[in-house]
């Protein structure tokens, strides 16, 4: 205990919150005081009240400790180590409100704190007519202390009105403040991962048909808790909930042990022991909770293994009673009419499971894991209140099946109570296609075990069935390959299911995708979000040339036409007067010469003249303003004119450079100062992009205390990065590139010399011809074929090389971090080809992004932000297709990558899928900016009208399209076919500027991609 520190400020807000409920709370039976008293800890039951009340006032549990706490006061008994943690809250409280007696190993010094301890309670009664003393009567512990303490009070309490205040100590505990939610929320969210963890293990077990036990499996979950690898790695998941930056392992324990149930022997309690029979079907329970910071969470799934119609059907009944129950489980609500709505529930929709249904269906929890005091049952009538907190437990016992024998089914999660709808806290699969395996095919599989066992060799056909099929098992995840969803794809090949099985799969997984969008984008705006056209309204930016006259040069006496450079002015002689034109209002010039006269017109901008930036207006509107719109000079002096429109041009292009410069670093943001440390990490001779100059120079990279540092060798060049605006890390081998690179892509984006960028990155090229290393004496005396084989040998020797040590720089960057960088790497086999800049590349997929850094400008696409993806062009004769990703941040461009090999379409689709993005296709280019404008005009509205349904998403679109595309196979042809050729020709001729009415299809694919491009630029 010596580190345990008690907060002052929480005390005395939850000693205050209890004294009050003790004299104003019914359930506390107006007592004097409330006498708690606590022996020797007790490891086989952590949750007596007593025990539960120490944690929730003090943080801690104080073993061998008596407290007494009235409506002023409150007292301990307690040794004198113990009191030196208490000895604080006397500093911050007032010395007459917190009193201790202190134990020391003397039994008649013991027995004298004791008696008077007795005597603070006998003074705390002061009506003889009410001597009531609050106690827990269930409690009972044992120890050194209690055989000191217990024939004292026998011998006192008789004297005393003794009464059970367990229910008012429940109802002080029940409603939860923010930090009690945060830690309840980290809690559910440590046991949704563990019971992830354990889904990824039972399912290889049950695939594989391991020999594990139940409770060798309970064990290995158990010693997880302990694993710093395997929570460091949780964080990087991106199928596990994250559990926070403060997260401290150490504050994480169980609140039983794991429980794994199978083999037809169930028990719906949280009390029982695994049991050392193998792991098997037909269903696989597993109940786990985690506490954090004390604070207690609870899980429970069923898992169907090669379930019956029969088994299917209750499974799905019981998931419909537990949605049911949520609309109940509000403020107000009695907890005896919850579990009579279940009962109800069940009569109403399958009253045969009705004697098979639990006792109680839960109670609330916190610290206590199970709240005597609040069972959710059919004779509690307490009521529910905001703020408190849940386990559901919903369940039916001794089930049989005929073809499965006996078996059971349990659901549990915890929930947070509101005033309307409930929060699910333990947010795990449950729908039945997430928790049921089965093992198809049995003609092969029939097959396959006449051709292994032979006929008549007795062995059991279910358990050879079930080794034979497991490469044909979607349902059984065997592993968990770098605890990503996006490698799903990487096994479709593995799993070998049909063509049109993956085919429907598909579709009905996009038709929920585009479902559950529509539903967030309903919830993301409201009508309110529609914009009338004022806020992108522009505006007028001011400027002058001049504050005073005096500040105009003294030359434009000479009345001639001047450009004063310094204050970005023209000044032109106007009826015998200088009159200054700031060059934001000049528009543009031209020149014209006539006879002996040069003329000079010069152009300003002014209303009814196209404006090309749609932000800023050139001028101020008004019905009170006047303007000119151009004005013409004649001079005979050609030369003279010549310069001054070469001046008035110049002036004009840097005035307009300098303003794009200050719009693009408008969102730079100016970075904190790096820390640095002495001697750090330090990958060598490696070159940085963007460059800061023109000229390529190698340096080194360092990683310092919060962020990563590139310095040139040559020159001054230096770039830093901070662990805070790294949004991605990515380390991409040199296998298959000539580069080995480290990527960071940066939540805001920083200045690298004059350049703006949101990426930066580092890279070294892994082939250097200047470098032989096979040795030129070897090369002298050996030529042909050893040779080169020999250099092919020492080109993925150093490729090797590099790739190590690239990638172990890039996990120190992720380790040294502390959690604020993931380390990403993209995976080669889910690549496709594309064109989403200048050139063609190989785009491909990582965990969280798509991404392209090879060549510039790079492309990094994150996952999350995605809102839809929609192919154009698909269609049959074209040979590509190109991919838009649509962002959810409507204001955000979309994203194109052009010129996809149609070889690639269906493995698009298939990681499109995995990755939960929907998508749609479509046989043409959609001019994306005014669609986007149009759904920025009224978020809302666009998704009342259906939102994305417009591209074709969706199973019914499918259906419609393959309607169509077979209603158009036969059309009858006309009776004159040559005029339909007629037209044809005549089609094409308008088309083709050229006259050449032969394009290939190559050609043709081309130009689509370029006529969007095009659109995209100039149909603002």
């Amino acid at each position: 205990m010596s580190d345990i520190s008690i907060d002052p400020t929480l005390f005395r807000r939850r000693l205050h919150l209890i004294q009050k409920n003790i004299f104003s709370n019914e359930s506390f039976q107006k007592v004097n005081g409330v006498l708690i008293a606590v022996g020797s800890s007790d490891e086989a039951n952590t949750y007596q009240k007593s025990t539960v009340l120490h944690t929730w006032l003090l943080g801690y549990e104080f073993p061998a400790t008596l407290m007494y706490i009235t409506n002023k006061k409150i007292y301990f008994v307690t040794s004198i180590s113990k009191a030196k943690y208490l000895q604080p809250l006397i500093n911050s409280t007032n010395n007459q409100n917190l009193i201790i007696f202190s134990r020391n190993k003397d039994p008649e010094h013991n027995k004298a704190q004791f008696e008077k301890f007795i005597a603070e309670i006998d003074a705390s009664i002061v009506n003889p007519d009410n001597k009531s003393i609050g106690v827990v009567t269930k409690d009972n512990y044992q120890g050194k202390f209690m055989n000191e303490w217990s024939p004292l009070w026998d011998e006192a309490k008789s004297k005393y009105d003794l009464k059970d205040i367990a229910l008012g100590i429940s109802e002080t505990l029940e409603l939860k403040d923010e930090e009690e939610q945060k830690y309840l929320r980290t809690a559910a969210r440590a046991s949704v991962n563990m019971m992830n963890f354990f889904t990824d293990e039972m399912s290889k077990i049950v695939d594989e048909d391991a020999n594990v036990s139940n409770s060798k499996l309970a064990d290995k979950l158990e010693g997880k808790i302990d694993d710093v690898k395997f929570f460091k790695n949780m964080e990087n998941n991106k199928l596990m909930k994250k559990l926070g930056k403060d997260f401290d392992q150490n504050n994480l324990d169980w609140c039983y042990r794991p429980i794994v149930q199978s083999n037809g022997k169930y028990e719906l309690k949280f009390s029982v022991e695994p049991t050392n029979d193998k792991l098997s079907g037909p269903v696989i329970m597993a109940s786990l909770g985690l506490r954090y910071h004390n604070y207690c969470s609870n899980v429970s799934r069923s898992f169907l293994i090669q379930p019956s119609k029969e088994m299917e059907k209750n499974y799905e009944f019981l998931v419909s009673l537990q949605e049911h129950l949520f609309q109940y489980l509000k403020d107000g609500s009695r907890f005896n009419e919850i579990y009579n709505e279940a009962i109800k529930y069940i009569d109403h929709h399958n009253s045969s499971l009705k004697s098979n249904f639990v006792k109680n269906i839960g109670t609330l929890i916190g610290i206590d894991f199970r709240d005597s005091a609040a069972v959710i049952n059919s004779k509690n009538e307490r009521v529910l209140k905001e703020n408190s907190v849940v386990n559901l437990v919903l369940g039916f016992s001794n089930l049989n099946d005929e073809e499965k024998g006996s078996y059971g089914l349990l659901l549990s999660d915890t929930i947070r109570i509101t005033g309307s709808e409930p929060i699910l806290l333990t947010e795990s699969p449950k729908i039945k296609k997430e928790i049921a395996f089965y093992f198809d095919d049995d003609e092969e599989v029939d097959s396959n075990i006449k051709k292994e066992d032979g006929i008549g060799n007795g062995k059991p056909v279910q358990q050879k069935k079930e080794k034979n099929v497991k490469s044909e098992s979607p349902a059984v995840k065997t592993e968990n390959y770098g605890n990503t969803r996006v490698l799903k794809a990487k096994r479709r090949a593995e799993q070998n299911n049909s063509e049109e099985g993956q085919s429907q799969i598909q579709k009905e997984i996009q038709a929920e995708l585009h479902a559950k969008r529509q539903k967030e984008g309903l919830e993301r705006f409201n009508p309110e979000d529609a914009k009338d056209g004022s806020e992108s309204r522009a505006v007028f930016k001011r400027y002058e040339s001049y504050v005073r006259e005096s500040q105009i040069p003294n030359n434009v006496k000479d009345l001639k036409i001047h450009i004063d450079s310094k204050n970005q002015t023209i000044i032109l002689p106007i009826l015998g007067r200088p009159v200054p034109f700031h060059i934001n209002s000049y528009k543009n010039g031209s020149k014209t010469e006539e006879g002996d006269y040069t003329h000079l017109r010069l152009n300003f901008n002014s209303p009814g003249l196209m404006i090309s930036k749609k932000e800023e207006l050139p001028y101020e509107l008004g019905d009170d303003k006047q303007f000119i719109r151009s004005l013409t000079f004649r001079s005979k002096d050609g030369a003279r004119m010549t310069e001054v429109l070469k001046r008035i041009s110049e002036m004009k292009k840097a005035a307009v450079k300098r303003e794009s410069e200050k719009r693009e670093r408008a969102d730079v943001v100016s970075q904190a100062q790096l820390i640095e440390v002495n001697r750090p990490k330090r990958l060598d001779n490696v070159f940085v992009r963007p460059t800061p100059d023109t000229k390529r120079t190698p340096g080194f990279v360092t990683i310092h205390q919060n962020g990563i540092r590139y310095q040139s060798l040559t020159r001054d060049q230096r770039v830093d990065v901070l662990f805070s605006n790294i949004k991605h890390l990515f380390f991409q081998s040199c296998k298959g590139e000539l580069l080995v690179i480290i990527h960071a892509h940066l939540r805001t984006p920083i200045m690298i010399g004059k350049k703006k960028t949101y990426d930066v990155q580092f890279y070294r090229e892994a082939t250097d011809m200047s470098i032989d290393e096979t040795g030129n004496r070897k090369r002298k005396y050996r030529y042909g074929d050893e040779d080169e084989l020999e250099q092919e040998q020492e080109e993925r020797r150093r490729r090797a090389m590099l790739d190590k040590e690239f990638k172990a720089f890039a996990e120190s960057i992720a380790e040294i971090s502390n959690g604020l960088v993931d380390l990403d790497i993209p995976f080669r086999e889910l690549g496709f080809q594309g064109v989403p800049g200048r050139s063609a590349v190989v785009c491909l997929p990582t965990r969280d992004c798509l991404v392209q850094l090879v060549d510039t400008p790079f492309m990094v696409i994150t996952l999350e932000e995605v809102e839809v993806a929609h192919l154009e062009r698909v269609q049959f004769g074209l040979k590509n297709f190109d991919l838009v990703f649509v962002f959810k941040d409507f204001s955000r461009p979309v994203v194109h990558v052009s010129t996809i090999p149609m070889e690639s379409l269906e493995d698009v689709k298939a990681w499109l899928t995995d990755v939960d993005i929907p998508f749609s296709e479509g046989p043409v280019n959609l001019n994306w900016p005014t669609i986007m404008k149009t759904i920025n005009a009224d978020p809302y509205g666009f998704f009342q009208d259906g939102g994305w349904s417009f591209l074709g998403g969706g199973e019914d679109s499918d259906e419609e399209m393959e309607e169509e595309s077979a209603e158009s196979d036969f059309n009858p042809s006309d009776a004159d076919p040559e005029d339909e050729e007629d037209y044809s020709e005549e089609d094409y001729s308008e088309d083709d500027d050229d006259g050449d009415a032969s394009v290939s299809e190559e050609e043709d694919d081309e130009d689509i991609a370029e006529s969007d491009v095009s659109d995209e630029v100039f149909s603002d």
